[in-house]
């Protein structure tokens, strides 16, 4: 009896108990978040995630979609391990398609500076945890620069997880079929994360060409590309303003279903692949690199590391 009574008493309690272990957070995105509430996060957790966009051309999708698929992965990364979202970091550097008239070009050197101010910001206001997502090729020429200055000169690790790379480790144990796991499906998966699907036009009649299409570039440039992670290589502009592979851009004509359909699908695809990562795992990854460094590499080689903010 005395035990029955017991179990009553903690499955009653039980509810309140958890109300104090898992406070529900009212929004994720940090500018949403009032300055307590973040004082308040901070005290159980330090994780933020940093979608990086582009916004460039993209035909018959919206020019910011790069940004939104980071920003959709952010979004389902964040809800796996407690985390913040950093949104509107979204204008760098486009790379080839800065032809097109919707593209935003920043320099490279430019997009590294203001990040590594963001990043030094967020580790002064308590993130020391810190998932920089991008999924525009060529980001590695100013994220991953930053990430590796931003730790010479404080020694905490950082980190950069390039969308692109992490789709093609998910793909091997999908069993999707190759259609559906497609760049843009992905893109159309995001805008459904986000509540954006308005934003990807039902009906499109892209006026003809005034001028004639430009050649493609010359086969030859493909031994050169291939030569250096994600259009690192060497120079290139795209021939193509729409960056729709050289292809006239077609009359887009759908039903709302059809729209939510593709984000359906989509959106599968970007939560298969954000469980194929395990972010928990990587999040408890970089916190052990984090206590190495310090605990280990710091103590033995201080006098030869870079100076900048060696305690």
């Amino acid at each position: 009896m005395r035990m029955n009574t017991l179990r009553a008493l903690g499955a009653l309690l039980l509810p309140f108990l958890l109300v104090g272990q898992t406070t529900p957070i009212r929004t994720r995105y940090l500018p949403t978040l009032t300055n307590p509430e973040v004082e308040q996060y901070l005290k159980r957790n330090d994780i933020i995630f940093i979608p990086v966009g582009t916004v460039e051309t993209f035909g018959a999708m919206p020019s910011d979609m790069e940004y939104r698929m980071a920003e959709a992965y952010a979004v389902k990364m964040a809800e796996e391990v407690d985390g913040l979202i950093l949104p509107h970091v979204t204008y760098f550097y486009p790379g080839v398609t800065v032809t097109g008239v919707s593209s935003i070009y920043i320099p490279q050197d430019t997009g590294l500076a203001y990040l590594k101010a963001l990043a030094h910001s967020l580790l002064r206001q308590g993130f020391r945890r810190q998932v920089y997502l991008s999924a525009h090729g060529p980001s590695d020429q100013y994220v991953a620069g930053m990430v590796r200055q931003f730790f010479e000169e404080t020694k905490d690790p950082i980190l950069y997880i390039h969308l692109p790379m992490l789709n093609r480790r998910a793909e091997p144990n999908s069993a999707a079929p190759p259609a559906i796991s497609s760049f843009r499906s992905i893109g159309y998966g995001a805008y459904h994360i986000l509540g954006r699907m308005n934003d990807i036009p039902l009906d499109l009649d892209p006026p003809k060409p005034e001028q004639p299409p430009l050649p493609s570039p010359p086969a030859s440039l493909a031994i050169l590309s291939g030569l250096a992670p994600e259009s690192s290589a060497v120079g290139s502009y795209d021939p193509d303003p729409q960056h729709n592979g050289n292809k006239p851009l077609q009359p887009v004509h759908m039903t709302a279903a059809q729209r939510e359909r593709l984000g359906q699908e989509g959106a599968a695809i970007i939560e298969r692949n954000v469980r194929a990562a395990d972010i928990k795992a990587i999040v408890a990854a970089l916190r052990d690199e984090d206590k190495y460094v310090h605990d280990v590499i710091v103590p033995r080689f201080r006098n030869i590391l870079p100076k900048d903010q060696l305690q």
